[in-house]
């Protein structure tokens, strides 16, 4: 029962929901584009517009993930001076066991998203191989 509820504590952190919506508005862009839409020069214009965006959300994950890991630690050093330090191996392994979470979550939600991108960079150039010879 503790360990879920450290899990469920490592949910109040804003980052935390920040890495969620972000992967998710990428993901939902990206499977929008490849498997949602007509392919058509509305799509590949649509496309190539999101293209440079999404790259840069998705890129901004790992960095966000670095930066919940940051402030964790900082709570966690924070919490050690007021407190004197006491107890303080359960308190520093906690407290870096939750500030480790953002980073992982932050390179765990990447990877789909370069994936999909990478697929969507490889459907868009064989689009425009086959709309070129089709003209």
């Amino acid at each position: 029962m503790n360990e879920i509820t450290l899990y469920l504590n490592m949910l109040n952190h804003g980052v935390v929901w920040a890495l969620l919506v972000i992967a998710t508005f990428c993901y939902s862009k990206q499977l929008q584009l490849l498997f949602f839409m007509n392919k058509s020069e509305m799509w590949f214009s649509k496309s190539n517009y999101w293209l440079t965006a999404l790259k840069t959300l998705l890129a901004s994950l790992p960095l966000l993930g670095l930066l919940g890991t940051i402030s964790g630690l900082l709570g966690t050093f924070k919490h050690m001076s007021i407190h004197n330090g006491l107890d303080m191996q359960e308190m520093v392994s906690g407290g870096i066991a939750s500030a480790m979470f953002t980073t992982q979550l932050g390179l765990v939600l990447v990877v789909p998203g370069l994936l999909l991108q990478a697929l969507l960079d490889k459907t868009l150039k064989l689009w425009r191989v086959e709309f070129l010879c089709a003209q």
